[in-house]
């Protein structure tokens, strides 16, 4: 990946309704802030800060050009009570199918450029993952449901390259 955008050593501050926060790369991410956003102590893993997307929340990170891909680094904190191993064991034992009481989607993903809009269910990871994202696309929108906030440590993308 070309460009890495690394929270660890910003400065924590809350991201208000519409404020723009600009990174070195000349990425700018925006929040609606239903809930809460904004640049906070990490929660799980490396020690620094991190983007945290709170519930009810869309925030849009544009890129200022098409991407090909980013390799997203997350992990999703939630309170709700989901299955544990033992239980996914019983239901199988049981012939039932667990993956309906799989937990509800944390966040969604809206991918829009030049070339249309997806939208991505967002996986549910406890601790730090990472998601890779296929372009093309020119800005990213994380919009969190009820059941979590997402959090952020870094994420890193490389440009599209056009012919």
């Amino acid at each position: 990946m070309d460009h890495h955008q690394h929270f660890a050593s910003v400065t924590p501050r809350d991201l208000r309704p519409h404020d723009i926060w600009q990174g070195a790369s000349g990425l700018s991410i925006t929040s609606s802030c239903t809930s809460f956003a904004g640049f906070y102590d990490a929660f799980r893993g490396d020690s620094g800060t991190e983007l945290v997307i709170g519930e009810n929340n869309d925030l849009q990170i544009d890129f200022g050009h098409e991407v090909d891909c980013l390799m997203l680094e997350f992990y999703v904190v939630s309170d709700c009570d989901w299955l544990s191993e033992e239980d996914r064991l019983e239901c199988e034992y049981l012939g039932l199918d667990a993956t309906l009481f799989d937990p509800p989607a944390a966040y969604w993903l809206t991918l829009s450029g030049q070339l249309g809009t997806e939208f991505i269910r967002g996986v549910y990871a406890s601790s730090p993952t990472r998601q890779l994202l296929l372009g093309p696309f020119r800005k990213l929108t994380i919009s969190t449901t009820q059941a979590g906030t997402v959090h952020i440590p870094a994420f890193s993308w490389r440009l599209a390259v056009r012919h």
